[in-house]
């Protein structure tokens, strides 16, 4: 982790915290354990990155794609997508043969997302979004997710009951609605999740799998 991608992350949560969930960047064992799944494919495969940012899980993910695959990684902030854009350069991750990468500065609900992916790799801070916004998110993520494809997202262990506790009124109450939502979504799609303790904070990985329609549709 360079100080460089530390203060320049750093600067962005200042400026905005609803769209950057954490002080500091990933770790690489984070990053790896968020990617772990995408290793476990044969064939093209097809994957999103939503909310790269400095790159923490991206440089975890590339390597383990394969010629013909593609990766889309859609980033809202102009800073850290130039920074990406330089740092994936420099690491030589934009010139894998046979790998398609595409690197987007826009917003993920209002991007046309053109195809359903194999692997989403989840990096934006649902706790920090309105329990409507992390509906459309996740309803978006899923709809664009293949029948048997793999959704990955990270919440950090402990701060978020210890935010809840702390909290009252209508921020409470905020919080609870944020997390029925989630809640309502893992109990369809996930099927395991990883605590990683190598990461400042300590955070959980959760793995959600689309049904093949066939299971979708049996009673």
């Amino acid at each position: 982790m360079s100080s460089h991608s530390v203060l320049l992350f750093w600067r962005q949560f200042v400026h905005n915290q609803t769209q950057i969930g954490a002080v500091l960047p990933s770790s690489a064992a984070l990053g790896k354990a968020a990617t772990e799944r995408i290793a476990r494919h044969s064939g093209p495969i097809r994957v999103l990155e939503a909310g790269p940012g400095t790159g923490s899980f991206t440089c975890e993910l590339i390597p383990r794609l394969q010629p013909g695959d593609s990766l889309d990684l859609v980033e809202l902030s102009s800073p850290l997508t130039a920074f990406l854009h330089a740092r994936l350069q420099r690491e030589g991750l934009l010139s894998r043969p046979g790998v398609d990468v595409r690197l987007i500065n826009g917003n993920l609900l209002h991007f046309p997302l053109a195809t359903r992916y194999d692997f989403i790799v989840f990096s934006l801070p649902l706790s920090n979004f309105p329990a409507a916004m992390v509906e459309s998110l996740l309803t978006l993520m899923m709809e664009h997710l293949k029948p048997g494809g793999v959704f990955s997202y990270v919440k950090y262990a402990v701060l978020g009951e210890l935010k809840r506790r702390l909290s009252m009124g209508a921020a409470r109450a905020d919080m609870d609605a944020r997390q029925a939502v989630i809640a309502s979504f893992a109990a369809r799609y996930q099927v395991g999740r990883r605590l990683v303790l190598r990461n400042l904070p300590p955070a959980w990985v959760y793995y959600w799998q689309k049904p093949l329609a066939t299971q979708e549709t049996t009673p």
